[in-house]
């Protein structure tokens, strides 16, 4: 292009501003004002989710498994057993002597058993004798509700005389009493309640109480 076709072209469009800012010149500068003056938009991009740690796991430690022994404590267990013995007077007194029950054995069963056996040699040593014929036999102690059978047979009351199974007979309810609690107690000689005994013919009451020869 000349140098006289820019000079026009210059020309035309120096008129052309003029004339655009003569005609529109205040709405072109609104417009422009308008534009710049909007407020600004940031945009941020939306922020990934964090990857979510791993939770540590919690290590529960499980307890070292102890074996212990336990042994169910049992009391110690005794019977009242009555024997015969003289005092320092030579007076007969009826003696106690205690005897340790074994596991799973009936404690008053267990005391007449013992009392049948007589006295051990270091209860002998002390004087401790028995009047109850070592031949009678135990034949059985049957509870039926509040009544307890003790059954010997009939050996239980031979030998002696009068004053001997007075003795054996008081050993016996003693003995039985101490190791029963709120029972009623009967003899029974080979399966039969006895209500006279010995061949002079002692009377008996029962159930059996430290009175039932006081007739």
């Amino acid at each position: 292009m000349s140098n006289f076709s820019k000079i026009v072209m210059t020309i035309i469009l120096v008129l052309s501003f003029f004339f655009v800012k003569e005609k529109w010149g205040n709405d072109i500068s609104n417009f422009i004002s308008s534009i710049t003056s909007l407020p600004k938009f940031e945009f941020k991009l939306p922020e990934m989710p964090k990857k979510e740690e791993k939770q540590k796991e919690e290590v529960v430690k499980k307890p070292t498994e102890v074996l212990v022994k336990t042994e169910v404590a049992k009391e110690k267990t005794t019977v009242d057993i009555y024997f015969l013995a003289l005092d320092a007077n030579d007076n007969g007194i009826y003696k106690k002597v205690q005897r340790e029950v074994p596991a799973g054995e009936n404690k008053l069963e267990y005391a007449i058993k013992e009392l049948l056996k007589g006295p051990n040699l270091v209860e002998k040593s002390t004087g401790a004798y028995s009047e109850v014929p070592k031949t009678t036999k135990l034949l059985g102690v049957k509870q039926t509700g509040n009544k307890v059978v003790i059954d010997f047979d009939s050996d239980f009351q031979y030998g002696g005389g009068t004053d001997s199974i007075y003795s054996r007979m008081m050993q016996l309810i003693k003995t039985s009493l101490a190791n029963t609690k709120g029972k009623q107690i009967y003899l029974y000689l080979d399966g039969k309640q006895v209500n006279v005994i010995g061949g002079e013919g002692i009377m008996i009451s029962q159930p059996l109480t430290e009175k039932s020869l006081e007739i």
